[in-house]
């Protein structure tokens, strides 16, 4: 009977949150089968998650302690290894499917995906660790993960009717990269051992609110079947959205950037590290945001340029009706 209820508070959680994505899509709902496939494929992607965490895990970067230590762990091994295998099961399995013919279908089959991984990850630590662990997991790691999941799946759905394959390729990597800072500050909060951990709860409250009003977006947009079609002259309001996304996930990735560069440097000031540790903690941390903050100052031009670039065009058309 104990180890029913066990079951039941690893698997309810999960749960209730794939209910909560699915119940949103409600304009052309997919096929529960479909759904079921996915939610069983992110069980199984924890196996490899595991075997090259497991593989690299014993490096000497990956043991320190602390915020540096466990943000090194964090964001070079665990975050992007798991986020990686979601959207590699994403792309595998569901990506050519005829049913994935809407924007907001992205969310449903990469947010169900998440969903199935942490569900399986949370069966492990519920059983092995009981009753405590797994509430406190069902408010903070199976949130984390769904809604990681549903950011990442904004832009997979972006990605499918992308016009090219350039577009298509900047939609996927953005996705990953959001996915993966959100996912690595979370961990590297969790996996602390100090007052950090508390952090969690905010992160995790931030998470929720993105998911959500991202839902809420991509599902209205989703309000009729969307083909992927060649590329058609830009309209305005097409420019004011590519403007509008330029802006707010350049500007997410460097504020994440900066709260890394934070962390690691409170974990400096109060870690117990000789000079060399702390070298190497620094140059780590320099190359592990050196792409999300060379992105975000990409986007963020490009949003400065379209900025202009409009005002420019308005100030012309109001030239020429006055002048006609």
């Amino acid at each position: 009977m104990q180890l029913l209820m066990l079951v039941l508070l690893a698997v309810a959680p999960p749960v209730a949150f794939l209910v909560y994505i699915l119940r949103r899509d409600r304009v052309e709902p997919e096929p529960l089968g479909l759904v079921l496939k996915m939610l069983f494929l992110g069980c199984l992607s924890v196996i490899p998650a595991m075997v090259m965490e497991l593989l690299f895990t014993d490096l000497p970067l990956f043991n320190g302690t602390g915020i540096a230590g466990s943000a090194l762990k964090s964001f070079l091994l665990v975050a992007p290894v798991e986020e990686a295998v979601k959207l590699l099961t994403v792309l595998l399995f569901v990506w050519r499917n005829e049913n994935f013919d809407q924007r907001g279908d992205g969310i449903v089959y990469t947010g169900t995906v998440a969903i199935g991984f942490a569900m399986a990850e949370n069966l492990m630590y519920v059983l092995g660790r009981g009753w405590l662990i797994g509430v406190l997991r069902a408010v903070t790691s199976i949130p984390s993960h769904t809604f990681t999941g549903v950011l990442m799946g904004c832009f997979v759905g972006a990605a499918k009717f992308a016009s090219n394959r350039k577009d298509r390729a900047r939609f996927l990597v953005t996705g990953f990269l959001v996915a993966w800072l959100f996912h690595g500050a979370y961990n590297t909060f969790a996996l602390s051992g100090t007052a950090a951990a508390l952090l969690v709860v905010p992160l995790v409250i931030a998470l929720f609110m993105l998911g959500s009003r991202s839902i809420r977006k991509n599902m209205v947009i989703s309000g009729g079947r969307e083909k992927a079609v060649p590329a058609a002259p830009v309209k305005a309001g097409a420019a004011r959205r590519a403007r509008r996304w330029h802006k707010v996930a350049g500007r997410t990735l460097l504020v994440l950037s900066g709260i890394f560069w934070v962390l690691v440097g409170l974990g400096l000031l109060l870690d117990d590290m000789d000079s060399r540790e702390a070298f190497h903690v620094i140059l780590g941390t320099m190359v592990l945001t050196a792409v999300p903050f060379s992105l975000g100052i990409i986007l963020e031009i490009a949003h400065r340029r379209r900025a202009r670039s409009m005002r420019v065009e308005g100030v012309c058309e109001r030239d020429g009706t006055s002048s006609g």
